[in-house]
């Protein structure tokens, strides 16, 4: 009886004016898709070009270095690292124009002239600190609409809505529903049938454009997809079953509860709205004005602040502790040198890592709010499986530093099995004037993590089970007539 219902809810779908408006622009979109991030202007081929641009120019700024002393390699720093481009960005864009592409291992150099000391005329270079850009300059490109999967998947809850709101409400208006429960069968059943007709219509078009847009993509040759690629998307295919389902359980419970198709579709045209659009806006502005985070102006005095104390602690004054230059034949002044420039690093290091720290938690706070939205579970969840958004780049800063002590310690290491140096970091005539071997030098390498998928999925999962118990309760209480 289940099945019958179904079938019988399909064929009504497939003879209906919004299933062929689906059956035409779902194709048209994915392809539009394909077509816009396989050849575009920003697409994965023109991003992949530039990622190896910059490890061709990183390895031979390492090259360079590596061949003139490992002292001078370990102040220069590995230079830029740059966060590999995702091939499924197609599917979830997130918000990448506005995401910065890499972090800087940046060192600054002090001249004699600006920054001398009282007895000696010396040029000096700060060690590396790690800088992480505000954003890239693609933020400042004309915004428009990313046609992506998750901007697909907004649609596909919006034709779920379309296809659901007179199910129940639909029957009942024309006298039919009361006629179906005359024969032997449960709420239940037709609450099944219902629900089993409008998903596998849906799927239908779905499937259709899916196919059609990675077919696009292979054809074009622009993205070449690993195995691991091919499992991500089959996981993205079955989160578009778990968003379009939670979105059908809606559209089933309204058309219970209310008398007529027409107040049901208003009452979950709202409820999209708020869900898509209202509730992901309140949240995030109200998140955004909680605990406000500083300027970049505020930050930049701030450290000028602090390490002018350091400066006048050190170098300035009637009795300056850096009277001399570091040397190899002066250990002691090296070690002051060597403490003077831990403590600029430590502050660097301090300020930009606390700054960009108080972001990532602000954007944790405003995503784990809005994840009350089935919308915003699933837009997160695809960008977790694509490796894009937000959380991408916090998984790869958190990476960067773990390299950042990784190479310090390579050096630390490789400084130690010279007996010519005097072992004192980070001043370079404290470290080994020999060069290093550039293939030992350790590369930045970035893993991809998916554990931001976890809770976005368990509560799809979960507001399936809750919209479906809702909606039986719901059923099982109306009235037939």
């Amino acid at each position: 009886m289940i099945w019958h219902i179904a079938t019988k809810e399909i064929y009504h779908h497939f003879m209906t004016l919004r299933f062929a408006l689906m059956i035409i622009l779902l194709p048209l979109l994915f392809v539009a898709n394909a077509l816009i991030y396989g050849l575009g202007d920003d697409g994965y081929a023109v991003q992949n070009n530039a990622y190896n641009r910059y490890v061709t120019q990183n390895d031979a700024h390492i090259k360079e270095n590596a061949n003139k002393s490992l002292a001078e390699l370990a102040l220069v720093g590995p230079g830029e690292l740059p966060k590999r481009p995702s091939r499924l960005t197609f599917c979830a864009h997130g918000a990448d124009e506005v995401i910065p592409r890499s972090v800087m291992m940046k060192s600054e150099r002090s001249t004699s002239r600006t920054r001398g000391i009282p007895d000696e005329d010396y040029a000096w270079r700060h060690p590396f600190s790690l800088a992480y850009p505000l954003m890239s300059s693609y933020s400042k490109a004309p915004q428009r609409i990313k046609i992506d999967w998750v901007f697909i998947g907004m649609l596909m809850s919006f034709f779920a809505i379309l296809f659901t709101f007179d199910a129940i409400a639909g029957e009942r208006s024309r006298g039919t529903l009361s006629l179906i429960m005359s024969n032997t069968v449960s709420r239940g059943q037709v609450l099944l049938g219902k629900y089993l007709g409008a998903f596998l219509t849906l799927m239908v078009p779905l499937v259709i454009g899916i196919l059609m847009n990675l077919l696009a993509i292979l054809l074009t040759g622009s993205i070449l997809f690993d195995s691991s690629d091919w499992l991500r998307i089959l996981g993205m295919v079955g989160l578009f079953v778990l968003h379009v389902s939670v979105f059908i359980f809606l559209g089933l419970f309204f058309s219970s509860r209310v008398s007529n198709a027409i107040t049901s579709l208003v009452w979950l045209l709202l409820t999209w709205v708020c869900l898509a659009f209202v509730f992901p806006s309140l949240l995030g502005t109200f998140v955004g004005n909680l605990k406000p985070i500083p300027s970049v102006d505020a930050v930049s005095m701030r450290k000028r602040v602090q390490l002018g104390q350091i400066d006048a602690e050190w170098r300035e004054g009637p009795s300056p502790k850096l009277k001399k230059a570091p040397a190899i034949e002066r250990p002691s002044v090296t070690r002051r040198w060597a403490t003077y420039f831990t403590a600029i690093s430590d502050t660097e290091t301090q300020i930009a890592d606390g700054h960009i720290d108080q972001q990532f938690r602000q954007v944790q706070l405003a995503r784990d709010l809005t994840q009350i939205s089935p919308l915003a579970c699933f837009q997160y969840a695809m960008e977790g499986l694509a490796n894009t958004g937000v959380v991408s780049y916090m998984n790869f800063v958190k990476q960067a530093r773990r390299y950042r002590q990784t190479f310090t310690d390579f050096i630390k290491t490789e400084d130690r099995s010279d007996p010519e140096s005097l072992h004192i970091y980070p001043v370079k005539e404290g470290l080994s004037q020999k060069p290093v071997t550039p293939a030992a030098v350790p590369r930045f390498t970035e893993h991809i993590s998916h554990e931001s998928v976890l809770v976005p999925v368990g509560l799809l999962i979960l507001f399936n089970l809750l919209f479906f118990i809702v909606a039986q309760i719901s059923f099982l209480k109306s009235d037939v007539k």
